[in-house]
């Protein structure tokens, strides 16, 4: 018998969270919108047959362009991508979620613009109701209640970004691991960062122009209309940051055929300079941060922890030979059972 459980399906309703925000109510998912239709968050639970005692809950975000399956790749003819079933193999309860708008969770169309804080607000209410769930039991036939698990937020990407929004604004999470990751985000806005003639500041209608200036540049460059809410990312453009040259061009083919779509203002913001570090200093919890050491989104990962002054605890991994997307990387399984060993070394939730 297989010693660990996934992926199971698991449905969690964000309705009364995030519908209030939306321009005319409620939305759903593709063939169910509708004044009654429920907003609805899907994700995949791994979990080990026996969890123990004490156990540890990783809560998994996707980045851009990417769903639950970054967590859970399908790479024929191939083994070992898997970094949910690793974990669970190795002791952790894993819950790879999608966000509004990718894999099978709702699409809120009715917002006039799917941004971060959107996004944000639907991961806290799905974890806070995943965390309901679980303590008594339900969120899963074949677990008992996790009422004394500690919960970790781990982010890839974007995905990192909305983990570390959700834990500045809800603070579910006991830990907080946060990949391909950087606060420093200039280098990522190409040349003309300063396109839109928005000079760097912190005050709010600076950052908004900036903001607008990121969207106008990924309109550009992913050739998405004016008025869309989301794009694709041309993947051909990408391979060189989120694949190394050692990675095989079959498991590429599987990561693209993968590919989703991505809120246009959401993928705006975290490439804005400065939007992102207000949050990231409001953490105060534990911190780990992995990042490719071959090529990623941090122009100097070990800067990266200054960006945590609230943090007593900052653990830095870099992945030798990776590019941005660690989770195809040749030497993936060394940042898995480095992230493994990391969350098995905290404390139990107190």
């Amino acid at each position: 018998m297989d010693a660990t459980l996934g992926p199971i399906d698991v449905r969690l309703d964000v309705t009364d969270a995030v519908a209030p925000r939306l321009r005319g109510g409620r939305a759903g998912a593709a063939g169910e919108r509708g004044a009654d239709a429920r907003l609805v968050q899907t994700a995949w639970l791994f979990a080990p047959r026996d969890p123990g005692p004490a156990p540890r809950v990783l809560v998994c975000l996707a980045g851009g362009s990417y769903d639950k399956r970054y967590w859970h790749a399908d790479v024929p003819g191939r083994d070992g991508y898997s970094f949910a079933r690793h974990l669970a193999g190795l002791g952790f309860v894993v819950l790879a979620l999608d966000h509004l708008g990718t894999g099978g969770s709702s699409d809120p169309t009715g917002a006039s613009a799917v941004d971060l804080a959107l996004l944000r607000d639907g991961d806290v209410a799905a974890i806070a109701e995943a965390r309901r769930r679980a303590e008594r039991g339900a969120l899963c036939d074949a677990l008992p209640p996790l009422a004394d698990a500690a919960w970790i937020g781990v982010g890839h990407s974007l995905g990192a970004c909305l983990t570390t929004m959700v834990q500045a604004s809800a603070r579910p999470f006991e830990a907080v691991a946060l990949l391909g990751y950087t606060v420093d985000v200039a280098g990522l806005q190409g040349d003309d960062a300063g396109a839109g003639g928005a000079a760097l500041g912190s005050d709010d209608a600076a950052l908004a122009a900036r903001v607008l200036a990121s969207e106008r540049r990924l309109r550009a460059s992913s050739g998405a209309p004016d008025d869309a809410l989301s794009t694709r990312l041309d993947r051909a453009r990408t391979r060189a940051l989120f694949h190394a040259p050692d990675v095989p061009d079959d498991v590429v083919a599987a990561d693209d055929a993968a590919a989703t779509r991505l809120p246009v203002r959401a993928a705006a913001e975290v490439t804005t300079e400065g939007f992102v570090g207000r949050f990231a200093a409001a953490i105060d919890v534990p911190v780990f941060l992995g990042i490719g050491g071959g090529v990623d989104v941090s122009p100097a990962p070990h800067r990266e922890p200054a960006a945590f002054p609230a943090a007593r605890d900052v653990t830095l991994f870099v992945l030798e030979g990776a590019a941005h997307c660690h989770n195809f990387a040749s030497g993936r399984h060394r940042l898995w059972d480095r992230l493994a060993a990391w969350a098995a070394s905290l404390p139990p939730r107190s």
